[in-house]
């Protein structure tokens, strides 16, 4: 099936795909230090490839990949943009892809530092708020913890999503034996990543995402609001392990991904609404939870 990229529709052909399949994806990543073995542009060049998979699954037109994102590691070669600039273009993005007519939006962020992940869900719910666009906010570990990967910065995860893109991308080979990957974060590559998991994760990736999407265009008004809300609920649960991270350091604080988050993002893909808001409910009240 042939990728339908918004920038090389003519107005007949866009109005024809927005009449046929009403459901636009738009990858976002960032330009970020990935440490010696991967390229600063990662985030995108993995958010364009996945993206694709998505609009391939659903039929559906493909924007092309944004650069400008929130936040950042403290590395060299990296843009490090505040929310308060990056989320109100956001919400713009989201508001004018709606207009067009596009019923379903699929952000899917390759950069998922908290403060990306929090800004993407909040413009995707305020704009969901003031629309009648259903909005699906996802960063690359939303779909996989059933799977074993909660998301990594350059390590086994994205080390691998980034062979399955683009396998001369990955120069592992080039950094010398003893010496340190800085900033990675999660499980030292080497050995461990691969071709193979970076293919399953993006096949699992995009066909949920895709699921998803496709079950948007059908949901009703009641399922709209239970969506609306347990994504609420996630931000929250988002927006207090950030405050307490920027109180305590993050080391000192519990990762996101504990047993009731994954569970959050489990019931999210079912369409289990009053689950997910259940589930990020206990994790507010105990973050360890």
């Amino acid at each position: 099936m042939s990728v339908h990229r918004l920038e090389r529709l003519f107005p007949n052909e866009i109005k024809d795909r927005i009449t046929r399949v009403p459901i636009l994806v738009t990858p976002l990543g960032t330009i970020e230090w990935h440490s010696h073995h991967l390229p600063l542009g990662l985030d995108g060049l993995v958010a364009a490839a996945v993206g694709e998979k998505i609009a391939e699954r659903a039929d559906a037109v493909l924007a092309p990949v944004s650069y400008w994102a929130v936040g950042g590691v403290p590395f060299p070669y990296t843009m490090n943009m505040a929310a308060s600039i990056i989320e109100p273009v956001l919400e713009a993005v989201f508001e004018q892809y709606s207009a067009m007519g596009f019923r379903v939006i699929v952000a899917f962020t390759g950069h998922f530092g908290i403060e990306q992940t929090i800004s993407v869900k909040r413009a995707a719910l305020g704009v969901m708020r003031r629309s009648e666009a259903a909005i699906l906010p996802v960063a690359e570990y939303d779909f996989t913890t059933g799977i074993g990967y909660n998301g990594d910065h350059a390590g086994v995860g994205e080390t691998s999503l980034m062979w399955a893109v683009d396998a001369e991308l990955v120069r592992l080979d080039g950094v010398p034996a003893g010496t340190a990957l800085d900033g990675v974060i999660g499980e030292d590559p080497r050995g461990k990543a691969s071709r193979d998991w970076g293919n399953k994760l993006m096949d699992t990736i995009s066909s949920r995402a895709a699921e998803v999407a496709l079950r948007f265009l059908h949901q009703d008004g009641n399922a709209r609001k239970a969506y609306m809300e347990a994504l609420d609920a996630g931000i929250i649960v988002l927006e207090l392990t950030a405050e307490q991270r920027r109180l305590h350091g993050r080391e000192n604080v519990p990762p996101i991904a504990t047993p009731s988050y994954q569970s959050h993002l489990e019931a999210m893909y079912r369409g289990d609404y009053a689950a997910a808001k259940e589930f990020t409910e206990r994790k507010s009240a105990n973050l360890l939870d």
